[in-house]
């Protein structure tokens, strides 16, 4: 059986999605100077792995 395309692959785009929306949260935070909420959203980022891709790509 061949390997599933992303398209076929909803909560690997769902992570996908989680994980922008977590740095740019982040992005945010740190531009604010919130260190407490910047090391959360690693915290997240962290738990929700890598996926071996840059974003937007």
């Amino acid at each position: 059986m061949a390997p599933q395309s992303t398209v076929h692959r909803p909560g690997y785009i769902e992570g996908g999605h989680q994980l922008e929306k977590l740095e740019f949260a982040l992005a945010i935070a740190i531009s604010r100077g919130d260190s407490s909420r910047a090391s959360e959203l690693r915290t997240q980022i962290d738990a929700l792995g890598d996926h071996g891709e840059e974003p937007g790509t």
